[in-house]
């Protein structure tokens, strides 16, 4: 992964709960989730960021969007920023919304 870079990649999309997350999150309840990386190559990778997700206890994981993030003052949710820091620190960061999907 290329962690010099400003460029944040932003992967949004859903997946499901696969273990019990210290009762925040419901086993089989469906998520937004937002994964942002500094891989460039994030199409050729996606089985590796894939694993990322699984191994925080996610399965079913579908993308939906990408959006490339080159300045942080863009963004004005507090979570994304701590995700933006930690991402460009670490390589990849995962943010799953705390409520679950349900369909009307």
């Amino acid at each position: 992964m290329n962690k010099s870079t400003n460029t944040v990649y932003v992967l949004s999309g859903y997946a499901k709960c696969s273990t019990s997350h210290t009762g925040k999150y419901k086993l089989g309840n469906k998520h937004s989730i937002g994964l942002l990386t500094t891989d460039e190559n994030y199409q050729n990778n996606m089985h590796q960021l894939k694993t990322f997700i699984k191994d925080l206890g996610w399965e079913s994981i579908m993308f939906c969007m990408v959006e490339e993030v080159d300045d942080i003052n863009t963004l004005s949710n507090d979570v994304l920023i701590s995700s933006f820091h930690r991402a460009q620190k670490n390589g990849q960061s995962l943010v799953v919304n705390d409520h679950p999907i349900t369909v009307h």
